[in-house]
């Protein structure tokens, strides 16, 4: 946590008090032991209330989510599948463990890929899982399956429209083995613009078929304008525009190492 801009950096002591922070291991860039390479969870997601800065949420991924209220002293623990729960770790994975549909595995109801928070009404966010996109309208008390009308329930961005009130993109991927790409060799970004109610694909411009990417969990995002602008980043280096809300996409000059994040800022 830094409360200078970054230039100074102090541990979230309330993260730390985990029941099972002594197993927490680095993900990358530092030591870590043979088990941990096997079961290392990152900090996917952070997402700031435009309206209080002491109202925070993040996700880990494979760990769940966690809300704060209060810049981080405390936090309650989110799950799609229950709400919320206390800042527990055994009261969390049975209440979890005991609304997992039959045909799922458990521990898939924890690892949210990505979590966005709706600035236009912050009461609003969305959420693609291992399991599905869900959503919530009461400030994540309670989660809806929005998942119909997408060709996977498997991805990881999502990108909520700065300008319409209820439009959204997602990018649905193939699900099974450590290549997570594209459905079916054809790249599509989703647009919902009925709060996730009805889905549209979106391919003018973008590439395929037999083109098989991936777009990882913060390589797309939108501008803002008017028209608004959506923007995604691929794992074989190449980002794709569109300035008529996903309507129609070009190639911008160049190719990049992996994309991993897109963040549009307009001056």
């Amino acid at each position: 946590r830094s409360e200078d801009w970054g230039k100074t950096w102090a541990p979230n002591d309330a993260i730390n008090r985990h029941d099972y922070r002594a197993f927490w291991q680095p993900v990358a860039g530092g030591p870590a032991t043979p088990e941990a390479q096997r079961t290392t969870m990152g900090l996917t997601s952070i997402e700031i209330d435009p309206n209080d800065a002491n109202h925070i949420y993040v996700t880990i991924g494979g760990g769940a989510s966690y809300e704060t209220a209060d810049g981080g002293e405390t936090w309650t623990g989110i799950s799609v599948l229950t709400g919320k729960v206390p800042f527990d770790a055994e009261a969390f994975i049975s209440q979890v463990k005991a609304r997992v549909p039959p045909a799922r595995d458990p521990a898939e109801a924890f690892d949210t890929h990505c979590l966005r928070l709706d600035t236009k009404n912050p009461l609003r966010l969305w959420a693609q899982t291992h399991t599905g996109v869900f959503k919530t309208d009461d400030g994540a008390e309670s989660w809806q399956d929005v998942t119909t009308g997408l060709p996977s329930d498997h991805g990881f961005p999502v990108a909520i429209s700065r300008r319409e009130p209820d439009a959204v993109f997602v990018v649905p991927l193939d699900v099974g083995g450590a290549n997570f790409r594209v459905q079916p060799g054809q790249m599509t970004v989703y647009r919902s613009r009925d709060n996730g109610a009805s889905w549209q694909p979106l391919t003018n411009g973008l590439p395929g078929p037999h083109n098989y990417q991936s777009v990882y969990r913060e390589g797309l995002d939108t501008d803002g304008l008017d028209p608004e602008g959506v923007y995604a980043g691929t794992s074989n280096g190449e980002v794709y525009a569109s300035i008529d809300g996903g309507d129609r996409w070009v190639r911008l000059p160049g190719t990049l190492p992996p994309v991993l994040s897109v963040t549009c800022a307009v001056y």
